[in-house]
């Protein structure tokens, strides 16, 4: 499949937002790539040489503290793309960003789109829309992680994963848990056996399945929707 093609069908909702001439200014600098489990895009303090535009699977992005461990701040998926600081004009991060849960996904130089939102401020316009959806969705983690107790933040991080997924089942092991929620893994284990009880989730043989999405929703307490709520808005499908 050549990369013209490969953008005109891709899942990612931010690239299909973009105008088909955008698409195509885009399309000759892309490859499609397979996003492997634990695979860098992103390290700490070091140039950001790529911008991954996911169509399945999870990228998150972690910050870590001085004894204190690795704390999940924000999530992507096929909603939007990595490179944020370079959509803000810098170069690198100081966070970590790897590969959740494995899919696939499209690729391009982080130089060649710098070029390109030079050129085009329409694209520039719409990279910076979905910046200010991640802001929001970062500010509700730090929210969450304040104010609700472990279960209401197990449940938002399953829908935000869920939400990024093309399947309803999500693949994690409690190690990964245990860092995106920032606990030890028998909190963990105490979370999920709540939300199993409750009828809410099915987990098996590292898998999650969500039984009861509205009464999860609700679980969160407002911590889960916000930021989805804003997405919706920013980037409903255009119009004739």
């Amino acid at each position: 499949m050549d990369t013209r093609t490969a953008i005109n069908t891709t899942s990612n909702r931010l690239l299909n937002f973009l105008s088909p001439s955008d698409r195509e200014c885009l399309a000759s600098h892309m490859d499609r790539v397979s996003l492997v489990v634990r695979q860098t895009l992103e390290e700490p303090g070091q140039p950001i040489e790529h911008i991954y535009f996911p169509e399945d699977g999870v990228a998150s992005v972690v910050g870590t503290s001085n004894g204190m461990g690795q704390y999940e701040v924000g999530m992507i998926g096929k909603e939007g793309m990595t490179g944020l600081m370079v959509v803000l004009g810098n170069s690198q991060s100081p966070l970590h960003t790897f590969v959740q849960v494995a899919g696939s996904g499209l690729v391009m130089s982080s130089a060649h789109l710098r070029k390109i939102m030079a050129q085009r401020s329409t694209i520039r316009d719409v990279l910076l829309m979905f910046v200010q959806v991640y802001l929001i969705q970062t500010s509700q983690t730090a929210v969450a992680n304040a104010a609700a107790v472990l279960p209401q933040r197990l449940a938002r991080w399953l829908l935000m994963c869920e939400d990024r997924l093309t399947s309803k089942h999500i693949p994690l092991t409690h190690e990964f848990l245990s860092i995106m929620l920032g606990v030890q893994r028998s909190g963990v284990t105490i979370a999920m056996g709540e939300l199993e009880h409750s009828g809410l989730i099915r987990a098996d043989r590292g898998m999650v399945h969500i039984l009861d999405r509205k009464t999860l929703i609700k679980l969160t307490n407002g911590s889960y929707g916000l930021a989805e709520a804003q997405y919706e808005h920013l980037f409903a499908p255009r119009t004739a």
